[in-house]
């Protein structure tokens, strides 16, 4: 059976081959078959002339399929360079909840208004749709939610629910959960599992859940994927501040948060800034600027910020001449301070996403932190030892460079789960100071520990 993979890469190859021929019947072969997803992954790293040429190929439906799918730049493109009255068509067919994420990504100021205008022409209560959801902040619950669920009544039988539940054969996001409603407040909310189970004149009001999960719409996304996992629901309903349900976030929409957050995570910790064009483009798709861009900043800081290990070893420089073997160590301390530190706040950076770890939890995580970074220091020292004994560096050095492993590791430790915490406390993200701060701490102040032991023990510093 292919796999995914080899399903794209083969497409791939197959349009830039008939992308050759300036008939369109060949294009469209091998176009036939392929998921909407795959198309967008292709075009993604097509040229615009080729990209928009496929795209205009497609029939109205697996385009607006396509585009719900392609990356902001992509589309942004392929918005700025079709013809208005295809546009609309096309945000016509998707999801209020859908076109609003791709219009308030790749467009903006008039660009903007000309699309939902044009969709106003065409469906003027999606256009309106559309507009409410743009007035929600983005990132939050109110932005991804869509309007298109199951409404019933309390008083309603279960057969009258079934006949209902036709009527949104077509509209409805998702038939898992069904919501009971007196006017617009949300009161209840059943499975259709208990309504399959129901005897049919048995009323909903009997059937329904009162005690309800409900989210606001100004809730952050990440909070919202977190109560998804948590509570292991396929949609959250979104309630107003005047017990009004305004609409449901669904898993799918809960997923796209995870790859976004993990993805802005992972770019942080790596001292990277998240610029738009750069963040859930495809590897070949961003520009080589905007990836400088998005790096150079924090290098910069960083290289900085460096300055300061020069300046220890500067003002150690008489102690490192004096006992030349101390500098074969370096290299080794600071990365193992470092190592441990990252770890750390990996750690903690995780554990306070679940929110496992609350600012009242303070001193418990510094306590277990240093208590762990001490054994692990102990285990890592006794191996450190051993090696420098074998290096034939003698008693005195290697008994240096143990203790340092030891309070190097307590003291990354403890570094890595203080930062984090300090961040969270001056509403800083955690994940955007942390790795940097750490590798830059650990390697100045680990010096330091190295260099006064090293006063202390070593009869030639004397």
């Amino acid at each position: 059976m292919e796999t995914l993979e080899k399903n794209t890469e083969r497409l791939e190859v197959g349009l830039k081959d008939v992308l050759r021929s300036p008939d369109d019947a060949p294009l469209i072969a091998v176009l036939d078959g392929y998921h909407p997803a795959d198309i967008a992954e292709v075009m993604e790293r097509l040229d615009d002339t080729d990209s928009i040429r496929v795209f205009r190929i497609l029939d109205l439906v697996r385009a607006a399929e396509v585009l719900d799918e392609l990356d902001s730049d992509t589309a942004r493109y392929l918005l700025d360079n079709e013809v208005p009255e295809r546009i609309a068509s096309l945000l016509d067919i998707l999801p209020a909840d859908d076109v609003a994420e791709i219009v308030s990504e790749v467009t903006s100021g008039e660009k903007q208004e000309e699309i939902l205008q044009g969709l106003a022409d065409r469906a003027p209560e999606d256009a309106q749709d559309v507009r409410e959801l743009l007035a929600f902040k983005p990132g939050t619950a109110g932005r991804l939610m869509t309007d298109r669920f199951v409404s019933l009544a309390p008083n309603q039988s279960a057969e009258s629910a079934f006949a209902t539940l036709r009527s949104f054969a077509d509209d409805a996001e998702t038939f898992n959960a069904l919501y009971v409603l007196e006017g617009e407040r949300l009161v209840g909310v059943l499975s259709l599992r208990d309504l399959l189970r129901a005897r049919p004149n048995q009323r909903l009001s009997e059937l329904m859940i009162r005690d309800i999960v409900s989210i606001p719409a100004d809730l952050d996304q990440e909070e919202v994927a977190r109560l998804v996992a948590k509570y292991d629901f396929t949609a959250l309903p979104v309630v107003l501040s005047d017990g009004t349900m305004a609409g449901i976030v669904t898993v799918d929409d809960v997923v796209d948060i995870l790859e976004q957050e993990q993805t802005e995570d992972i770019f942080k910790q790596s001292a990277i800034h998240a610029e738009p064009g750069v963040l859930n483009a495809p590897y070949f798709s961003a520009p080589i600027w905007r990836v400088v861009k998005s790096r150079v900043g924090w290098l910069i800081l960083l290289f900085v910020a460096e300055t300061a290990t020069s300046s220890v070893l500067q003002h150690f420089e008489d102690e490192l001449k004096r006992v030349v073997a101390l500098s074969f160590f370096i290299p080794l301390l600071i990365g193992t301070g470092g190592n441990a530190g990252s770890q750390t706040v990996s750690t903690i950076i995780r554990a306070m996403a679940l929110k496992e770890i609350r600012g009242r939890d303070a001193w418990r995580v510094l306590l277990r932190e240093a208590g762990t970074g001490l054994l692990l220091g102990l285990l890592l020292g006794v191996i450190a030892f051993v090696r420098s004994m074998i290096m034939g560096r003698g008693l005195p050095l290697s008994l240096v460079v143990s203790l340092t492993i030891v309070a190097v590791c307590a003291w990354a430790n403890t570094i890595g789960s203080l930062v984090p915490l300090l961040a969270t406390k001056l509403k800083i993200d955690p994940a955007l100071v942390s790795a940097p701060l750490i590798a830059t701490l650990v390697d100045a102040t680990g010096l330091i520990i190295y260099l006064n032991i090293a006063h202390m023990i070593l009869k030639e510093l004397h």
